[in-house]
């Protein structure tokens, strides 16, 4: 059986997505130039976006428990080589 590929996730209030990966890895997404898009608009609301969990294959984000936003694993190592990440780092989580 193939390791799920994220390991944590930690929203903070200031729009940053930290993201945990089984590598021990870091990355800090920032996605408040999300909350303008159609997709991740409803993220601009604070508590929905501090209600993010991951399964370890996706993050996702809920309102009066249904899924309201989702991030995948691809998608976000495709965000890393763009100007959504705020900072990287490596080591043990």
């Amino acid at each position: 059986m193939k390791e799920s590929p994220i390991s944590g996730v930690t929203a903070r209030e200031d729009g940053i997505l930290q993201v945990c990966f089984n590598t021990g890895n870091l990355i800090f997404l920032n996605m408040k130039p999300k909350f303008n898009s159609y997709r991740f608009g409803i993220l601009s609301n604070t508590k929905i976006f501090l209600s993010a969990v991951t399964d370890g294959n996706f993050i996702r984000w809920y309102k009066d428990k249904m899924v309201v936003a989702e991030l995948g694993f691809r998608e976000i190592i495709k965000w890393c080589s763009e100007k959504h990440i705020k900072y990287r780092t490596s080591g043990f989580a």
